[in-house]
């Protein structure tokens, strides 16, 4: 694992493109088959605007016990939009990195990913429940 992108970092950055920069939290750093590349399955926290369209799955609020400063308002984690990035690519975003995760905030967010039914395939076996 790098020493410079571990689980429960995070990063204010827009991976997808959509000129909106959202809190993205890395779950897990491996290497998959066949590369020598390390990757990392990241999540972002999204604010719950419109509920009905939120996943539930894991919900944040600024009162939770393992809250993170960021989260000012009711969010939640946007498990359809997980992603898997190059840890090289994290690396080069320095500037755009925040405080970690607690570890109990980060264990919620790991196990919320295994329980949602927005997780596309494939990021299950990438990241540990631990």
């Amino acid at each position: 694992m790098s020493a410079s992108v571990r689980p429960g970092d995070a990063f204010l950055i827009d991976p997808t493109g959509c000129a909106v920069e959202h809190l993205w939290v890395v779950l897990s750093v491996y290497t998959p088959e066949m590369s020598y590349d390390q990757h990392a399955v990241i999540v972002n926290i999204t604010s719950m605007t419109i509920p009905r369209f939120a996943d539930r799955t894991c919900v944040l609020s600024p009162t939770d016990e393992d809250a993170y400063e960021f989260v000012k308002h009711e969010s939640f984690v946007f498990y359809a939009e997980a992603r898997e990035i190059e840890v090289a690519e994290l690396e080069k975003l320095e500037a755009k990195r925040k405080r970690p995760v607690s570890p109990s905030l980060l264990s919620r967010m790991r196990a919320g990913l295994h329980q949602s039914r927005q997780t596309r395939r494939g990021f299950k076996i990438r990241v540990p429940v631990v």
